[in-house]
């Protein structure tokens, strides 16, 4: 009897510590503390990643080059431009000024049509130094300190009325500071009418002026600098021990455009005109370029006309600076000087030389096209009545569509409406993965051609945010770590995820935590190379029940 009493007590006890213990567990949860979310820099010993280049994919993404004009870019497709008109309320591309770094990596812009200048003005001289203020037009309105490598444009159409000073290029109407490498201009057209009107408050001696200036390069406006000094190798940059010092280098271009200037200037002004297959004006060294130039200009002022440059002028007044070297010009330049006071500069090189550049290796096909018939027509439209068939030339993997359009009456042709190469990309697949401070790359190429049809870079991550610099678990409980990449869009396929003491808790591959015993751990995730990491302290304790079971029920023994 005694017994069953005793037995009856232990189970009264035991159930009542058991509801006492429920009761306080309502008042209990996991806690996890609230420390702020704790940034990890990466490992001292890894390298930094150097910021990757902004990836280019669509003509859509042209305008991140106005909002961060000194940043770094790489096309990543072919850009076709005509996708901006097309847009519902769009328009032809707006030139920009740009004093950063445009790769690009051998794809190509299409269809770029230009109406209009960029609103801010630049400074151009003529021949007699004068200053004028000027607006400019092109991919780039002006390129100053920038760098523009493996980029092919072709199909512009760039098409500008100015009634104020003004140059035209297909890739920019002016440039300082700046290096060309490795560039294509193709199947293209600048037609610049200069329609200029007296400036307001400008004047030479003392009295209103009487001249203006513009001109058009094929790829090119104008080209300011002054070439003192040690030239920089392969930069274009400014000489950092003199910031005076100012340079343009083109190196390894080809350079195939038509380029039309017409002479609309008020009759009270003299336009000094300039158009070279290349540069219209000013400086730059060229080197390893083709050039073929269809030239056509109808002037009643000045007229400077080259195969390269239709005026080279580093002008701070020395006489022999510069460099023209390693290049070949075929084409022809069509024009009228009707002007009494006759410059009627043509050359197969350089117009009119006001500085003489080294000269070397130089072959040219060049035809010096003037007339003195002034009603002559100065455009490669040469009828009134033009009879123009159409043919489509469909793209494929390697070469784009086309339209091509051809007068029966005068024979001119040219191509237009380009479509990029029509290529079928398969999965993506990655040939460098990001790691050791470094970025990735992964492609697609072609089912049809296997050649790369879409690349794109994968930056490396530069450190990792958890949401946790702390942990407190109650023992068997788990929580799940999370965390993000700096910068956002980093690539991280995944972490590697570990625990310095499994006996006080253990974490799954995808962060999860759960505590194993007592005592405390720190738990990491880190890049599988190792470089970056970030880590968490986990404190593990037992709740008042988890005391009760352990201690009151002999949980020591099997919990």
């Amino acid at each position: 009897m005694k017994k069953q009493q005793t037995v009856k007590k232990l189970t009264v006890i035991r159930i009542a510590a058991l509801c006492l213990s429920l009761i306080m567990l309502l008042g209990t949860a996991v806690f996890a503390s609230d420390g702020a979310p704790i940034l990890i820099a990466p490992n001292p010993a890894a390298a930094s990643p150097a910021g990757a280049p902004t990836p280019i994919r669509s003509a859509k993404d042209m305008h991140l080059l106005a909002e961060d004009p000194s940043g770094s870019f790489i096309l990543v497709n072919d850009i076709d431009m005509s996708e901006l008109a097309a847009e519902p309320g769009g328009a032809n591309w707006t030139p920009i000024a740009f004093s950063g770094t445009l790769e690009g990596a051998s794809f190509t812009i299409y269809n770029l049509k230009i109406d209009r200048f960029e609103q801010e003005k630049v400074e151009t001289v003529d021949g007699n130094a004068k200053v004028y203020k000027t607006l400019s037009a092109g991919l780039f309105s002006a390129l100053d300190g920038a760098k523009i490598t493996d980029l092919t444009i072709r199909g512009a159409d760039i098409n500008v009325r100015g009634e104020a000073n003004c140059f035209a290029g297909v890739l920019a109407g002016w440039m300082q500071n700046t290096l060309v490498d490795n560039c294509t201009i193709q199947d293209s057209r600048v037609t610049l009418t200069a329609a200029c009107l007296p400036e307001p408050g400008a004047t030479d001696n003392g009295k209103p002026r009487t001249s203006c200036n513009a001109g058009v390069g094929g790829l090119a406006g104008f080209g300011a600098g002054n070439g003192k000094g040690t030239q920089p190798s392969q930069t274009g940059q400014t000489n950092q021990a003199d910031p005076t010092v100012t340079y343009n280098q083109i190196t390894n271009c080809r350079v195939d455009t038509t380029l039309v200037f017409a002479d609309e200037c008020d009759s009270s002004l003299k336009v000094e005109q300039f158009l070279g297959g290349v540069l219209g004006a000013g400086y730059a060294d060229i080197t390893g370029c083709y050039v073929n130039v269809d030239g056509w200009a109808a002037i009643r002022g000045y007229a400077h006309n080259g195969g390269m440059v239709g005026m080279f002028y580093v002008y701070d007044g020395t006489d022999t600076i510069g460099l023209i070297s390693g290049c070949d010009v075929s084409g022809a330049i069509h024009f009228y000087e009707n002007n009494k006071d006759r410059r009627a500069y043509c050359d197969p090189y350089v117009g009119e030389k006001m500085t003489w550049p080294k000269f070397a290796s130089l072959t040219n096909s060049f035809r010096n096209g003037e007339t003195r018939s002034y009603s002559a027509k100065m455009t490669p439209e040469q009828c009134d009545q033009p009879k123009i068939t159409d043919t489509v030339v469909p793209g494929s993997c390697h070469s784009p569509g086309y339209t091509t359009h051809t007068c029966s009456v005068c024979g001119n042709t040219w191509n237009d409406t380009f479509t990029p190469k029509v290529h079928q990309p398969g999965d993506w697949f990655i040939v460098r993965y990001p790691g050791n401070g470094e970025d990735g790359l992964r492609i697609r190429e072609c089912t049809l051609c296997g050649d790369v049809a879409e690349q794109e870079v994968l930056k490396a991550v530069k450190s990792l945010i958890v949401d946790r610099s702390e942990l407190s678990l109650n023992y068997k409980d788990s929580y799940r770590l999370t965390v993000e990449p700096d910068p956002s869009d980093a690539y991280w396929p995944g972490l590697k995820w570990t625990s310095t003491d499994e006996k006080v808790a253990t974490v799954y591959q995808d962060g999860t935590v759960t505590a194993t015993g007592r005592g405390e751990c720190v738990i990491t995730c880190a890049t599988p190379d190792g470089t970056v990491y970030a880590s968490t302290k986990v404190t593990v304790g037992y709740s008042p029940l988890q005391w009760i079971i352990k201690i009151v029920l002999f949980g020591w023994i099997w919990y």
